[in-house]
């Protein structure tokens, strides 16, 4: 029939005859060869299945035949030797399921020829393999045998991830600390490093016994797991080079568990672990889950539920001696936080005084929101010319809080440094970032019992800022600055390493913490609308100004009656904001604008931070003259195209600058005069809005404000209403807020009410305050 067949092929009649016997015979064997060609013609396929050992040392290779549209449905081959030439299984009528597993095993043999061993049996079944085996079909022929198309079952402790092969550092109390403990990141920890097998820990004496037996695989608290020659020589080389045991300071334990980094000899320290009291301690400084501290009763004010939170992780690393860098947006509340913490801390005992450090522009804010919020606290402004310095250790220690500024932190070092501080806090921490700086060096010369550190904005530019924020909170802790720029700022700023980003991230995380805005378990607790005062100091130059404008004037009021009295007053109500705005608009004379004014030095600020957010603000100012210095310095200083609308700007221009202004890619920023920005626009693109100077009308300033908070508004609307400390703006604002429920009948439309105070009054309202006047 062969031969017939081989001629019909070619011939015009493809039609062979013969007997019917040999026909069948012919077309069988020619089916079974065909079905070499094109295997998947079949229903089902060959498939191997591999099981660990129970009890002895082989492991078992199973063959199956398996459905090919059902791989669950497997006819293992003791089944298949067995049936009859012909089954039907699954409603298909499968034939030769023998010469389909004894043709498949010989295909296979190619690709593992191990097989052929099993070849030689008459009904092959299975065939055994020991560990070094199994772990080569694990690891090279399994997944040639897939590719070629044959069915693999394999362990599913193999098809998960591999367990990895690392240290783990277990740290506890050394027996001789008693009392106190632990404190501070120099705190000395006994530790005992072990090695981790996935999730399974084993002693060094119990991973040697393993190592000895030289297989790849091995069976670890009933798990089988693989472990390569060259990590097995790792762990070992690990071991010759460090102590099992011995001790090191907290912060060392810290960075080598938290960073997940390799080891010197290339290993990776996969976790961290405490016992006892220790263990307490690491669960809750790496969950950040820390008993919630109540607002103390002394807290004059209310603090939202992240508030509250902010201050239970402030308590906690104080109570440790750890420093911590609150690093929450602008407008969060970072200062009352901070002072909630020095009332905390107050409960039990009397610490030392507190020294906050910051920026000349916001002094006058921090002493402002402590007499706020805690009366009862004593604060003191070391600045100015006139400021104590022979006698200032023992003033220092007659008060809970001294404020000082970073120009002074160098200067008067000597003078600082002779007290005992309980805490420093650095106000916009961002000042220390360069770590050669002389102010930056003699912060971090001075000590503390406790170090805290606030910022909007932990990296500005290079992450060596955060460096050396966190060198000043815990020194050492990351490291040398040239270790640290190697193993972190070059990979992640050069290279964008996102492992190693990944890496400091959890290493800094326990004493940093950061709260967005736009984080929505913040902006649920926050209001729609959030108001507050930013108090601003002036500048020598306007203390000057300010107090001839007041001496001239208040002798002209005091000779002055009726119509032309109520016109002086106007007028040197009209000058001394001119002066606390900038003493340029005071002027008139086109003169130098930057470093002369508290409140410009101050909005600079922080529009750098509103800008680095990516937000976008009004900026109300009462005089046009003002609008146009304002516009001018944010242009030339902030590199930011401001826009500047006033009541001369003609409609069409008008309707541009709105519109461009509410475009995503638009002006960030928004200069209005107040009368001819005050009412009918919606500009639901800000979500900042400053008044740089009051109208002292409440109602006019929330028209001005409702521009951004609106209908249409998605975000949260922070507003910022400026006042000059020490003088008529400080006075008219506590005279709002003392009567503000009753604002409707106190406080007349636009500023004429004032006109009607007695000169006395009015010598109090105008007269400048020294004491909180600073160069």
């Amino acid at each position: 029939p062969a031969e017939t067949w081989l001629e019909a092929l070619s011939s015009s009649n493809p039609i062979i005859t013969g007997p019917e016997k040999e026909l069948k015979s012919f077309s069988h064997k020619t089916k079974t060869w065909i079905n070499q060609i094109e295997p998947d013609s079949s229903p089902f396929r060959l498939c191997f299945k591999l099981d660990p050992p129970d009890n002895g040392h082989q492991w078992v290779l199973g063959f199956y035949l398996q459905a090919r549209d059902d791989k669950s449905l497997l006819i293992p081959a003791e089944k298949i030797w067995r049936v009859k030439s012909d089954v039907t299984f699954l409603k298909q009528r499968f034939e030769n399921p023998q010469e389909r597993l004894l043709t498949d095993l010989g295909k296979a043999s190619k690709v593992y020829p191990q097989i052929e061993e099993s070849l030689k049996t008459a009904r092959p079944g299975t065939m055994e393999l020991t560990t070094e085996g199994a772990y080569t079909f694990l690891r090279r022929s399994a997944p040639l045998l897939t590719r070629s198309g044959f069915g693999v079952l394999l362990p599913p402790w193999w098809q998960s991830p591999q367990a990895q092969l690392g240290v783990k550092l277990t740290v506890k109390e050394p027996p001789k600390v008693t009392g106190k403990g632990l404190l501070g990141i120099d705190g000395i920890l006994a530790y005992e490093w072990r090695i981790a097998v996935g999730d399974d820990v084993l002693s060094l004496e119990e991973f040697e016994r393993l190592a000895r037996l030289k297989v790849p695989l091995v069976k670890i608290r009933g798990q089988w797991v693989e472990l390569s020659p060259r990590e097995i020589e790792k762990a070992l080389l690990f071991f010759e080079k460090k102590k099992s045991t011995g001790t090191m300071p907290l912060g060392e334990a810290l960075r080598l568990g938290l960073s997940q980094g390799e080891s010197e000899v290339g290993l990776p320290v996969v976790d961290i672990e405490g016992e006892g009291n220790i263990k307490r301690f690491l669960n809750t400084l790496l969950t950040s889950k820390m008993s919630v501290v109540e607002p103390p009763g002394t807290f004059s004010g209310t603090l939202r539920p992240y508030q509250v939170t902010g201050l239970s992780w402030l308590a906690f690393l104080n109570q440790f001696g750890l420093g911590a860098c609150l690093a929450d947006d602008m407008g969060l509340g970072k200062t009352i936080q901070v002072i909630a913490l020095l009332l905390h801390e107050r409960i039990n005992k009397t610490p030392g005084p507190t020294l906050i450090v910051c920026p000349m522009s916001v002094v006058g804010n921090w002493y402002k929101e402590i007499e706020r919020f805690s009366p009862c606290l004593k604060a003191m402004v070391h600045h100015g010319y006139d400021r104590l310095t022979k006698s200032f250790a023992q003033e220092a220690q007659h008060h809970d809080v001294v404020i000082t500024t970073y120009s002074l932190a160098h200067r008067d070092e000597d003078h600082l440094s002779a007290v005992e501080w309980e805490r420093i806090v650095l106000d916009e921490a961002q000042n220390i970032k360069n770590p050669f700086a002389k102010r930056t060096q003699a912060i971090k010369r001075l000590k503390a019992r406790h170090k805290t550190a606030l910022t909007g904005t932990p990296v500005e530019n290079r992450l060596s800022e955060l460096w050396s924020i966190i060198d000043f909170l815990n020194r050492g802790y990351l490291g040398s600055q040239k270790e640290f720029h190697k193993k972190f700022a070059i990979p992640i700023e050069r290279y964008h390493d996102a492992d190693r980003s990944e890496m400091l991230k959890k290493v800094i995380s326990p004493f940093l913490l950061r709260r967005l805005k736009t984080d929505k378990n913040i902006i649920k607790d926050l209001p729609e609308k959030m108001e507050m005062k930013v108090f601003c100091n002036l500048t020598e130059e306007q203390a000057t100004l300010y107090g001839a404008v007041v001496q001239e004037m208040l002798d002209k009021i005091e000779d002055s009656e009726g119509i032309q009295r109520k016109g002086l007053v106007l007028s040197t109500l009209l000058k001394l904001k001119q002066v606390c705005n900038h003493p340029a608009q005071f002027l008139h004379d086109n003169s130098e604008l930057e470093g002369r004014s508290g409140k410009l030095i101050r909005l600079l600020e922080m529009l750098e931070e509103v800008l680095a957010e990516g937000d976008k603000a009004l900026l109300f100012t009462q005089f046009r003259e003002m609008g146009n210095i304002l516009q001018k310095v944010l242009e030339d200083l902030l590199t930011c195209e401001t826009l500047f609308l006033h009541g001369g700007t003609p409609q069409k221009k008008r309707d541009k600058m709105i519109e461009r202004f509410q475009g995503e890619k638009g002006p960030p920023l928004f200069v209005l005069s107040l009368k001819a920005g005050g009412l009918g626009l919606n500009l639901t693109a800000a979500n900042h809005v400053f008044h740089f100077d009051r109208w002292w009308n409440p109602a006019v300033e929330d028209q001005a404000t409702d521009r951004a908070f609106r209908i249409g508004q998605t975000k949260n609307v922070q507003v910022h209403k400026f006042v000059c400390l020490g003088t008529l703006e400080e006075r008219i604002d506590a005279m709002i807020e003392q009567k503000k429920e009753l604002a409707e009948t106190v406080v007349g439309p636009g500023e004429n009410w004032i006109t009607e105070l007695s000169t006395d009054e009015l010598r109090e309202l105008f007269t400048l305050h020294d004491w909180e006047v600073h160069t």
